[in-house]
């Protein structure tokens, strides 16, 4: 979401309507949700992390209890980080936000309703990228989409004669 600027919402389009915004999230096919911005001010922060695998369950989990990495950092401030997950070595990078936006953890509530409603359970301004054996790089799809908003911004600026 961006902070301050004329679009609302979030994963990929947005209109504020009164106290909510409507968003159109990508690879979802059950319609556009309405998010509650009065969820916007009080969530917490959070630290994210991006593991490259894929868990077959959807619901509540222990996260904090069975998930807190021993992260090991060479000298340098902008250097790679290493953990090991159930055996296997992962490389990391820490990557910020782009500048004037915030990165939102959005939670669907359960009400069976005919319109989705969805609200901010956290918001963060980094997150750790993690790869299989090798660090994350530009080539990371991940990594290439947070340029987006510099290039946006750049085809939508006014062309001078």
């Amino acid at each position: 979401m961006r902070l301050g600027g004329a679009q609302e919402g979030g994963c990929s389009a947005g209109r504020k309507e009164g106290r909510t915004a409507v968003l159109l999230m990508a690879g979802e096919e059950r319609g556009p949700a309405r998010l509650a911005l009065p969820s916007l001010p009080g969530a917490p922060r959070e630290r994210l992390h991006l593991l490259p695998c894929a868990v077959r369950h959807d619901g509540a989990a222990a996260v904090r209890r069975y998930f807190a990495p021993a992260i090991r950092r060479p000298g340098e401030p902008d250097a790679e980080a290493s953990v090991s997950f159930r055996g296997r070595s992962l490389k990391g990078k820490e990557v910020l936000v782009p500048e004037g936006y915030v990165g939102l953890v959005l939670e669907e509530d359960d009400a069976a309703m005919q319109e989705r409603q969805v609200r901010v359970k956290s918001t963060f301004e980094s997150l750790t990228v993690w790869n299989l054996e090798r660090a994350p790089n530009s080539s990371d799809e991940i990594l290439m989409s947070l340029h987006w908003p510099k290039i946006a911004e750049g085809i939508h600026a006014p062309v001078a004669d």
